[in-house]
């Protein structure tokens, strides 16, 4: 039977009561309950505690994190399992619901006006307060407080309901027209950005789609960050041969600085269309797919220069030559949580009666010292070489 997963994450010794009373709630109610300490959770006997608990995180639908006045285990990242836990949800992008001990809630203005005094009568750590703190005011989540296991219960009962009633409207959405071909490439998020039709829904759908494009070339980009290379498909070892190397590749750079711009300055208005108008999300979905391929190329290009075998008197000349295009690049990777961020801030601004504008904007650009040197040091190497002949 295919039961929903719900991952309850809290320290078990001083909420053992709680775990226990929520173990018997989900189950009562036909889902799965994912807890450490029962029987029922999956382990692979090869792993650690730590790479257990992230495991089943990884398979959760739901996660439930509960905080306590204990802070727990701390792991080799200096954060607790539980504060890990929640991390690895959240780049899940699964719903979590956070509950606090209300007294904490209640000392933490007092923390964090003297965050060095003694609270040990109240919580076993002063983590404890960062990682409230942390959940509140940095990634601004919405925590309930608690006192018992039956007001965590009770908020559970009407949080998964409208949880289940929101899924039965997009489920109805989806269903009951008939959507295009390329809807299967999208993802979730994607999708659930259209089927909502909020305000501002067609930028941030392209933004959506673009991050989820370009997430397919992550590891190319950390390979380009950590300067791995698999191969040398060049060796250039002639001053005069390099020069016209570089001549010859700076035609691709050109190229690909051309074609961001063709597809944001022309492509991306014609289906994103005038306001008060719909626009072309099949349009929308072809410009952030292609930039995400363009992206891709930019790297490989980038990797195939670095990787090209030259003298070392050479070698300052190739890198330099190899980030010219990483401007471009980073500002492609970068775009999409920058024009997601900007929309929401300005539609929380709009419910509070102030109109801002949005002003993302994609940039194709080269870096300016490493454009200057690698001219400057191309100018250098024909001029003496050239005279050497």
């Amino acid at each position: 039977m295919n039961q929903l997963k719900v991952f309850v994450s809290s320290t078990c010794y001083d909420l053992s009561q709680i775990r226990a009373d929520l173990f018997e709630f989900l189950s009562n109610f036909g889902y799965q309950p994912i807890l450490s300490e029962y029987s029922t959770f999956p382990i692979n006997p090869n792993n650690d505690t730590l790479d257990n608990c992230i495991q089943n995180v990884n398979t959760a639908d739901i996660f439930i994190l509960i905080i306590g006045n204990r802070y727990g285990y701390t792991a080799e990242s200096g954060k607790s399992i539980t504060n890990t836990e929640y991390l690895y949800a959240k780049q899940k992008g699964i719903p979590i619901y956070i509950f606090v001990l209300k007294s904490i809630i209640t000392l933490l203005p007092v923390w964090k006006k003297n965050k060095d005094a003694d609270f040990s009568d109240t919580v076993e750590s002063n983590k404890v307060f960062e990682f409230v703190e942390e959940l509140r005011s940095s990634n601004k989540n919405w925590c309930f407080e608690f006192e018992k296991a039956q007001e965590i219960i009770s908020t559970i009962k009407i949080q998964l309901a409208h949880l289940f009633k929101d899924s039965l409207d997009i489920r109805h959405k989806f269903s009951s027209s008939r959507q295009p071909e390329y809807w299967e490439k999208l993802s979730a998020k994607a999708i659930s950005i259209v089927l909502k039709n909020d305000p501002m829904f067609e930028p941030l759908f392209f933004a959506q789609v673009l991050k989820d494009e370009l997430m397919k070339f992550e590891d190319l980009k950390l390979d380009l960050d950590y300067h791995i290379l698999f191969g040398c498909n060049n060796n250039i070892q002639d001053p005069m041969k390099l020069i016209n190397w570089i001549r010859e590749n700076l035609q691709s750079l050109q190229h690909f600085v051309n074609s961001g711009m063709s597809l944001m300055g022309k492509a991306f208005p014609v289906y994103f269309g005038v306001p008060g108008q719909p626009s072309d999300l099949k349009g929308l979905f072809y410009v952030a797919s292609a930039m995400a391929r363009l992206y891709k190329e930019m790297i490989l290009w980038s990797i195939d220069i670095k990787s090209t075998y030259v003298h070392e008197d050479f070698q300052l000349l190739r890198d330099a030559f190899a980030k010219l295009i990483m401007n471009s690049a980073n500002n492609i990777w970068d775009y999409p949580d920058q024009a997601q961020n900007d929309i929401y801030c300005a539609l929380e601004q709009h419910k509070l009666g102030i109109i801002s504008n949005i002003e993302s904007v994609l940039t194709f650009e080269t870096n300016e010292e490493d454009s200057d040197f690698v001219t400057a040091e191309m100018a250098r190497l024909a001029d003496k070489y050239s005279s050497n002949d």
